[in-house]
């Protein structure tokens, strides 16, 4: 078999003799036909041609490498589907597409300045630049988003060309409906990104995406309770303080076992409000809206989705964790975990706990659920709406939120 190489590059720092010239290497290296090769090679010193089988084993090792790379990571994403597909998830939510044909395309929003994105918390840039990676390659012939990206510029509130960054994100607007079709999910946070710019050519991005996002958000409203619940898995879940307690005290790790306590012993709220929590030294480290604070005894929730800052009375069994705490403890959870790493932790302690690997958004639906649960059957409003308020949404959120399924029977 003849291995065609071509383009090989060999760093000069690698190439043991002074007299080997690369430039003919290559042209012997480019050659097909066998009888070619061994013609030339007989010109050749013996450590000329050492040096050069050296480097087309070298050339071979390293496609068979890239090869048996790409089959790899296609066998890994095989298996993840495959596992995905498989995998039986306690609260799942049933995708209704939309109905391209319907979508008006002609309308259009009058335009708003939003916030800055200089303004917005860390999580929402997070998964701005998370989602803008993610559809990048799909209209890009496979190629990942380049880090001095414009549009990366912007999220970053770096300098960037409006120029460049119209022409690089233009295959939006060619391909926007095949992202309704294919991958409408993201069209809110597409459209949150380029809402955001002004211009005459970049606000051709967000005319384009703003009838589907509209579609999207519509056909979301009216099928958002369209859930399959694993009752079997639900079940396992309870509220009740000595559960919770019960349950805590099989957690070893106090940072672990504070993750659980709050999320089940308090309205729970976005994994997110506590993911940058700090503990207070002072009163006035409070202040500092950029964080959310622990401080004797209450939760300062600053940085939120919903802008709604709010105080929280903490029980004390929440308090003496904290206080068991090492000494340095800054951040609650040890320190500042990115969204992605803290979302998987929560998933195993749910795990390990429930057999069932829950997130803190099943967890939310669940005490929604619940909450509109024992309204109905105490009749005392006032209490939901405010444990609405401390879950940090209305409560016609909350509604929104809860599982209307079986008259509410898996609690």
């Amino acid at each position: 078999m003849i291995y065609f190489f071509s383009h090989i590059r060999v760093r000069r720092h690698n190439i043991l003799i002074m007299n080997f010239d690369l430039t003919e290497y290559n042209r012997i290296a480019s050659m097909t036909n066998s009888r070619e090769i061994a013609k030339e090679l007989q010109s050749k010193s013996a450590e000329w041609k050492e040096q050069y089988y050296k480097l087309k084993r070298k050339a071979r090792n390293d496609a068979y490498n890239a090869k048996a790379k790409d089959t790899n990571n296609a066998k890994r994403r095989e298996l993840r589907k495959l596992k995905n597909e498989t995998i039986v998830k306690p609260i799942q939510h049933i995708d209704k597409p939309i109905d391209i044909d319907a979508v008006d395309t002609d309308i259009k929003r009058e335009y708003k300045v939003g916030t800055k994105i200089n303004k917005l918390n860390e999580n929402t840039i997070e998964n701005y630049i998370k989602s803008i990676r993610a559809i990048y390659p799909k209209y890009n012939n496979d190629k990942p988003l380049n880090e001095d990206a414009e549009v990366l510029k912007m999220l970053r509130w770096e300098k960037y060309n409006s120029t460049k960054l119209f022409k690089q994100n233009k295959y939006i607007i060619d391909n926007v409906e095949d992202i309704a079709k294919n991958y409408a999910s993201y069209l809110p946070k597409l459209y949150s990104i380029y809402s955001r710019l002004t211009g005459k050519n970049l606000k051709q991005i967000r005319e384009a995406l703003y009838p589907y996002m509209t579609a999207y958000n519509e056909n979301y409203r009216e099928n958002r309770s369209n859930v399959i619940v694993n009752k079997e898995a639900t079940s396992k879940i309870s509220f009740d303080t000595n559960n919770v307690v019960s349950n805590a005290n099989k957690i070893t790790d106090p940072y672990d076992k504070l993750m659980y306590m709050l999320l089940f012993l308090l309205p729970t709220r976005r994994l997110y409000d506590y993911r940058i929590m700090r503990i207070a030294s002072k009163k006035g480290d409070t202040d500092d809206e950029k964080f959310n604070w622990y401080y004797q005894g209450q939760f300062y929730i600053n940085n939120t989705k919903n802008k709604n800052a709010i105080i929280l009375d903490v029980p004390k069994q929440i308090i003496d964790v904290i206080n068991s705490l090492p000494n340095d403890t800054d951040y609650i959870f040890g320190k500042l975990y990115n969204a992605p790493t803290l979302s998987r932790r929560f998933a195993k302690i749910t795990s390990d706990i429930y057999n069932e690997p829950f997130n803190a958004v099943d967890i939310r639906k669940l005490y929604a659920t619940y909450n509109m649960k024992t309204a109905g059957e105490t009749g005392d409003m006032k209490k939901y709406n405010e444990t609405a308020r401390q879950m940090g949404h209305s409560t016609a959120e909350n509604a929104n939120y809860s599982l209307k399924i079986d008259s509410l029977s898996y609690f």
